[in-house]
């Protein structure tokens, strides 16, 4: 038991070194907001179409990017979710980085992805709560954040 939770301490150690170093030429603020995106298209263990090319959409209008360096941040973000980085790595980079419209802008993306689909699972949900509490979203901004993307839907 001790050998497991060294091996998970090292590993969570080794991601904070490597989450300080851009990766690809990405900022690690962009790393972190697409990995959450991911996490959340992910949970209900249905990553389909729809929520790829949502990310994709929304990575190349908030970020700049053409469509080959979205499909490489997507790339990595799915890398990064794949090596089980915790979230609050993530969350504490947008919580750090971000100022409070952006944080709302990312979360507005984060509901965006979640509902790609045309649903909203119960544990998206429960993360996107949890999401807005990490990145210190005031609970009013996450509900205006959820209200922009149901009206445009």
């Amino acid at each position: 038991m001790a050998k497991g939770f060294l091996a998970r301490a090292l590993k969570t150690i080794e991601a904070r070194r490597a989450d300080k170093v851009p990766v690809a030429g990405f900022d690690r603020t962009v790393i972190a907001a697409a990995t959450l995106m991911v996490e959340l298209a992910r949970l209900d263990t249905n990553f389909d179409e729809a929520e790829h090319k949502r990310i994709c959409e929304i990575i190349r209008t908030r970020f700049k990017l053409d469509p080959s360096e979205a499909d490489e941040l997507i790339a990595i973000a799915e890398d990064r979710h794949e090596e089980a980085y915790a979230n609050w790595i993530f969350t504490k980079t947008i919580k750090e980085n971000f100022n409070v419209t952006e944080r709302a802008e990312i979360m507005t993306h984060l509901w965006e992805v979640a509902l790609a689909d045309g649903e909203l699972h119960d544990l998206e949900a429960d993360l996107l709560l949890r999401i807005g509490q990490a990145i210190d979203l005031p609970e009013h901004e996450r509900i205006k954040s959820l209200l922009r993307i149901t009206a445009r839907m």
